[in-house]
């Protein structure tokens, strides 16, 4: 248990409950389920000044969608109970929203749901500051590809991909096809707990402005290592909140999936199991063939 952690629990009377198993955070967060001195329920999330300059940055980020932005955008988010910003770290108490599920105990119902309330959140108002504007992770590998990384993890299963990499124009093209929205931007079932039947959002430390595609992509991106595809529904009811022409979304997250997976992927195959990474080659050849059709076509 770091000294910041130590510290939070002390001054806010918090007890920690380690025995549950805690929300899911990569940003360098830790996120732990505790009760306060009155005995609800709540989860505490710190990162320390020690995680380095730009978790701190992210830890911020989310500090101010909290306090700022959350009381105003239209899905369920947890409530900010208490929150502490000083030189020693960032942390923030949260009411808890419910409970994730893994990918495949998804219904096409909740699928659908999570459609109408992405339509909801891509169509709020975009917020005013420049610290909202974040800097976009795959547009910068179609710029600047990592060719070597990339080769030498997909060479071996994806024929077409010295075509493919010719083509990261049209990726580029296809992903910002549509307009800038407010996005989650780490949109994935671990972050989308549930309760009375709906869905809350969590973790919100990459949100800012950017392309509906990457909230609407990165589901199906990480679905694919337990054997999901995000269904039909999931668009459906996104298209019956949010109005935009089918075919272009349909292109847009066709490129967006394609693209994290050839240039972001390779580095965190290591995280997953050989059937997971499997799997992900499986749907990357799939996306792939699909992407070079439609490109073929007059």
């Amino acid at each position: 248990m770091t000294i910041f952690l130590t510290s939070v629990l002390d001054e806010w009377r918090l007890t920690c409950q380690e025995q549950v198993t805690p929300m899911e955070s990569r940003s360098g967060a830790g996120v732990h389920p505790v009760r306060t001195i009155g005995g609800k329920a709540a989860y505490l999330k710190v990162t320390a000044a020690t995680s380095g300059a730009q978790a701190i940055a992210q830890a911020r980020r989310e500090l101010r969608f909290y306090q700022d932005l959350a009381p105003i955008t239209p899905v369920r988010t947890p409530r900010l109970l208490d929150h502490r910003d000083d030189e020693d770290g960032v942390a923030a108490l949260l009411e808890p929203v419910g409970e994730t599920r893994a990918a495949p105990a998804w219904t096409e119902r909740m699928w659908a749901d999570l459609g109408r309330e992405l339509a909801r959140l891509h169509t709020m108002p975009l917020p005013e500051g420049a610290e909202w504007n974040r800097p976009d992770a795959l547009e910068a590998a179609l710029a600047d590809p990592d060719v070597d990384r990339i080769t030498a993890f997909w060479a071996p299963t994806l024929p077409g991909l010295p075509e493919l990499l010719a083509r990261g124009h049209e990726l580029a093209q296809d992903i910002n096809a549509l307009p800038p929205v407010f996005t989650h931007g780490d949109c994935h079932v671990g972050n989308l707990p549930h309760s009375a039947g709906s869905p809350a959002f969590c973790d919100w430390q990459s949100a800012g402005i950017g392309r509906p595609g990457s909230d609407l992509a990165f589901l199906g991106v990480r679905a694919a290592t337990e054997g999901v595809s995000v269904p039909p529904a999931l668009i459906d009811a996104y298209l019956d909140g949010r109005s935009c022409e089918r075919r272009t979304l349909q292109r847009a997250l066709l490129a967006e999936e394609l693209g994290v997976f050839v240039h972001l992927w390779p580095p965190f195959a290591a995280f997953n199991d050989d059937l997971g990474i499997a799997r992900v080659r499986r749907r990357t050849l799939d996306l792939a063939e699909r992407f070079m059709s439609h490109s073929r076509r007059p």
